[in-house]
């Protein structure tokens, strides 16, 4: 990653730094800039936040460092907050890896990752001013297409239809359902997860946090971090095992995960006109409509099948 110069020209100037020592900029993920800053007291991470999730991102960032005075039963889930503005974030530095690029075997990656959702679902719902709002299959589907690349405009149609009916099937089951919306990360990717020097994972970037039902957050976990759907009914399980007062609706799990498969399908295709046709998001996006399309007849959902549109 390039140092921007107006970029670290406006870091320097963040009132919550002494003297700053060093720069780096981190490795981050597909959608976030970050640096490493250290000064003379302190090492901090650095993100440069996304202005339409900036204050979502926050206010989760905030429950989620001080989620052990929430709820006694629940640990430190993220980082310590030192500032924040509209344009960034500045959190503890923590020393560590990744789970993607940890050496568990997967069954441990996974039952890390579910420590943390449940712990996260466990927490209190935020109050109205926290800019953490429910989850609204519609808007966060339209919010892809605003400026669509070239081949989803001729099929908008197509999809139109298959998220509608998505939209239907998950409203008619969450509509009925005696669970409570819960705090929902909305993205935990591996790569959103870091286990630092003592083993104690860490739970990192909230841009797409939600209030949702619980089944929302397990399935956009597998589709994000493309778990084979022959282990779902095993997540399912040892969701329930880590939440005992939880049953989770199975059939919720689907369609949410098919709804995973379709908008994480058009965030990858959305990023093609910025990164150019050449860009993996590509081969990322077909994934994720391929799984879909699988996913579907497994089971036997009738709807609208999605990789005859990028065929």
């Amino acid at each position: 990653m390039s140092m921007q110069p107006d970029l670290i020209s406006s870091l320097k100037a963040l009132p919550c730094f002494d003297a700053i020592t060093a720069i780096d900029c981190l490795a981050g993920g597909l959608s976030q800039t970050a640096f490493k800053v250290s000064t003379l007291s302190q090492v901090y991470f650095v993100k440069k936040l996304n202005t339409e999730t900036a204050n979502t991102e926050v206010s989760c960032t905030h429950i989620c460092a001080n989620s052990s005075e929430l709820e006694p039963s629940v640990g430190q889930l993220s980082p310590g907050v030192h500032y924040f503005d509209s344009d960034w974030l500045v959190t503890s530095f923590i020393y560590g890896d990744t789970l993607a690029y940890s050496k568990l075997a997967d069954s441990d990656k996974t039952a890390s990752a579910l420590r943390l959702m449940v712990d996260l679902h466990q927490l209190p719902l935020p109050k109205s001013n926290q800019a953490i709002y429910p989850l609204n299959t519609n808007r966060s589907y339209n919010r892809l297409l605003i400026a669509p690349a070239n081949f989803l405009t001729q099929h908008r149609v197509s999809l139109d239809k298959t998220c509608n009916e998505l939209t239907a099937m998950i409203n008619s089951l969450s509509n009925s359902s005696t669970n409570s919306n819960v705090l929902c990360h909305g993205d935990i990717n591996f790569t959103n997860i870091l286990v630092d020097n003592d083993s104690k994972a860490w739970l990192l970037d909230f841009e797409c946090a939600h209030i949702a039902p619980a089944e929302f957050d397990l399935a956009m976990f597998i589709a994000v971090n493309s778990i084979p759907t022959e282990k779902v009914a095993g997540i399912i399980a040892m969701y329930h095992d880590l939440a005992a007062n939880t049953v989770l609706d199975k059939q919720l799990v689907n369609y949410y995960l098919l709804y995973s498969y379709l908008i994480n399908g058009l965030w990858y295709f959305d990023n093609i006109n910025s990164l150019g046709s050449s860009c993996p998001m590509i081969d990322l996006g077909e994934t994720q409509w391929s799984a879909f399309d699988r996913f579907a007849e497994q089971q036997e959902i009738k709807i609208t099948h999605l990789t005859s549109l990028i065929a």
